[in-house]
């Protein structure tokens, strides 16, 4: 079974941030491997040119998993850090409390 090369152009463009080519569309090319030995490849390029990068489309499915892990992570570290900063600060009002109505002085 042969399957062609399927090509796509993006919508959106580069940013600034890719010097010489800012602006341009990326064109994504999705070649099949053969299913045992090759696996199936993304190459993506700006329009107009020939610097291509080629990355494996497992290899893509786990940067993103890594990213969603990542992300999910990083929200339980900051709801744990907001918890213990309440339990901080609960702790120290408590202390400044009988630190000022325990010295043994009734007013």
């Amino acid at each position: 079974m042969t399957t062609s090369k399927v090509k796509r152009l993006t919508v959106s463009k580069l940013d600034g941030s890719f010097g010489p080519d800012r602006n341009k569309r990326v064109v994504l090319t999705f070649i099949p491997g053969d299913g045992d030995k090759v696996p199936d490849v993304l190459t993506l390029r700006p329009l107009r040119t020939r610097r291509a990068e080629t990355i494996a489309v497992l290899d893509v499915y786990r940067y993103a998993m890594r990213c969603r892990v990542n992300l999910a992570v990083l929200d339980k570290a900051r709801s744990t850090k907001a918890a213990k900063s309440l339990k901080r600060e609960a702790r120290r009002i408590k202390a400044t409390e009988r630190r000022l109505f325990s010295n043994g002085s009734t007013q």
